[in-house]
């Protein structure tokens, strides 16, 4: 073949060989190896997770210092033989109970202290208390803000409930009713149509008082005077000489058991009120009451937001309580069976949405448990039957009028009881 043709041929050649390279495709590459899918972790925000084998913490504020110390205290106890009554029945889906309590010393900064220990402690699901009005009061915005529940066995300002609230709920009976059944005994019952009032200041006294003396101005009776002490002061004698200036048939104080004492115990020193009619609330329903007033007790008036308590239920727990305590309940304060009742609703309310998940956790909605305390299918307490309404009122029964009577706190009559 000659040269130049044999040249031809090679370039051929090589032209077809780079076009079918240029028309291939490049071989195909592996694709990447894919990671298992996961799926998305749970949403636990606004829960409470309880591990396998933890503990279902309540929050307890407790007035144990402050005014009250022995209510306080009695408070608490009852709260504490609710868990341990709870916790021998088995707990909660095998779950213990176990009580976180605080101090907060019947004060409104102190409750705020108690509400930020608890809104920060993320394993808290609800708390028992506060004890006082104005301690509850400094609770509330923290535990509102917190979406953590309370249920208060014993602030009985009308305002620790309201609409606004709906982390706000009280076993005890609201002031609004103590003062008008008080105003209607002292007007009704005692015949007494001119009256001095006293207060101590406190959210729960002064409030208290104020309730009293428009209700009793309603039936008809004048009010001489309306004065104000402070919590702690113990001489209340240039107040009372002012009380008793304008000659009053009945001084009615709001306020707590040493200041009711001490001003029924110094009236008797003061001309014109020695023989005058003395009557007070729930918070000087106590032994301390009886002590600092001493002989001056004798024939006093004093009124309890009681329940249409169970006798036979008090009877089993007050046998636990001198058992556990080594002291009768009442020796202490009044309100050691609202507390009972108080964490056994919290407790009923967690058995309706609690749940165990798949890895053995204990998980609480947080919202569902705010709504569930109101819910709450009626059941019989120490207290009668507990039941919420709409804004957290969850108490039973009414309210005692009591005489001290050869140094004992003697029925005498009573309002709404069961």
């Amino acid at each position: 073949m000659p040269k130049k043709f044999l040249f031809l041929s090679l370039l051929l050649v090589t032209a077809l060989m780079l076009a079918a390279c240029a028309a291939a495709p490049p071989a195909a590459e592996a694709p990447p190896a894919q990671a298992p899918m996961e799926e998305a972790p749970a949403d636990m925000s606004g829960k409470v997770v309880v591990a396998a084998g933890g503990m279902i913490r309540i929050g307890g504020s407790f007035a144990l210092t402050g005014p009250i110390p022995d209510p306080g205290l009695d408070i608490r106890q009852g709260a504490e033989l609710a868990v341990d009554d709870l916790n021998a029945a088995g707990g909660l889906e095998g779950f213990m109970f176990e009580l976180v309590a605080e101090d907060g010393a019947c004060d409104g900064t102190q409750g705020t202290n108690v509400g930020n220990k608890f809104a920060a402690d993320e394993t808290i699901v609800a708390v028992t208390g506060g004890t006082c009005s104005g301690e509850t009061f400094g609770l509330m915005p923290i535990l509102q803000e917190a979406r953590i529940p309370f249920v208060s066995p014993s602030a009985t300002n009308p305002d620790i409930t309201s609409a606004g609230c709906d982390v706000c709920n009280r076993v005890a009976l609201s002031d609004a009713l103590q003062g008008a059944v008080d105003a209607n005994f002292v007007f009704g019952d005692l015949g007494l149509t001119s009256v001095a009032v006293v207060h101590d200041n406190s959210d729960y006294g002064k409030g208290l008082a104020e309730i009293f003396q428009n209700n009793i101005v309603g039936l008809g009776a004048e009010v001489t005077s309306f004065e104000g002490v402070q919590v702690g002061d113990t001489d209340f004698r240039a107040m009372l000489a002012r009380v008793g200036a304008g000659g009053p048939q009945a001084v009615f104080f709001g306020g707590y058991s040493t200041e009711a004492g001490l001003i029924a115990q110094q009236m008797t020193e003061t001309p014109g009120l020695e023989d005058t009619a003395f009557m007070s609330v729930d918070g000087a329903y106590t032994q301390q009451y009886l002590e600092a007033a001493g002989d001056a007790a004798e024939g006093t008036y004093i009124s309890f937001v009681a329940g249409a308590d169970s006798e036979e239920m008090n009877a089993e727990f007050d046998a636990r309580y001198i058992e556990k305590y080594g002291v009768s309940p009442d020796d202490l304060g009044p309100f050691h069976s609202q507390s009972y009742d108080s964490v056994k609703l919290i407790a009923a309310a967690l058995a309706a949405v609690a749940a165990v998940d798949d890895n053995g956790n204990l998980v609480i909605d947080r919202e569902k448990l705010i709504a569930a305390i109101r819910s709450v299918d009626a059941f019989a307490g120490l207290t009668g039957t507990i039941k919420c309404d709409s804004i957290g009122e969850c108490g039973a029964g009414g309210v005692q009028i009591f005489q001290v009577t050869d140094g004992a706190f003697v029925q005498v009559s009573g309002f709404g009881m069961e």
